[in-house]
């Protein structure tokens, strides 16, 4: 089930964000960098970031039987550059839950956050070499857009691409509307 974040589920939103990473980027990050996320850390940003009465953007988790397995955060773009209003800011989801849908849904669910405060475009970042994730933004009909150096600190970058929906309306939120 999807549903708006809480921030209640911070603890449990950082144990998602920290697992996935550790699953996801070996061989893209060095193992140093992953070893050394902590999961109380992040607790206390996404305790901040869903507590603050400014707070630029939306999360949507997936709770599956009480349990938060995935979620997403979107808002208005970060970088000042065009052609898009919007952003996927963050969509992960644990292991062990990828293949059931979960992930369309979180990308649909933001699309349509955004849609609600009229934005109708939107972006996405991803490791350049994160074959998995770039075919599935692929798959849901993102357009490669362009590529940039991500500095992490610590001596740590990486190159990630960006995927464009020019018309979320029409390219993810039409899949998902009653026929009628």
């Amino acid at each position: 089930m999807l549903r708006v974040a809480t921030p209640a589920d911070a603890p449990a939103i950082a144990r998602v964000h920290v697992a996935s990473w550790r699953t996801t980027y070996p061989g893209m990050l060095p193992d140093s960098y992953l070893a050394a996320m902590d999961v109380q850390d992040y607790a206390s940003r996404w305790a901040r970031a869903l507590s603050s009465p400014v707070s630029p953007g939306a999360v949507t988790v997936v709770d599956e039987g009480g349990e938060i397995v995935g979620f997403a955060s979107c808002g208005r773009q970060r970088d000042g550059r065009q052609p898009y209003e919007g952003e996927l800011y963050a969509i992960y989801l644990l292991q062990e839950v990828q293949g059931r849908g979960y992930g369309r849904a979180l990308v649909e669910a933001s699309a349509a956050t955004l849609a609600g405060q009229r934005i109708t475009s939107m972006v996405v970042w991803v490791l350049r070499d994160n074959a998995h994730a770039r075919g599935f933004y692929e798959r849901l009909g993102g357009a490669y857009l362009r590529k940039r150096e991500l500095d992490f600190g610590f001596g740590v970058t990486a190159m990630e691409v960006s995927y464009l929906w020019a018309d979320t309306l029409a390219t993810l939120l039409k899949r998902t509307a009653p026929a009628g």
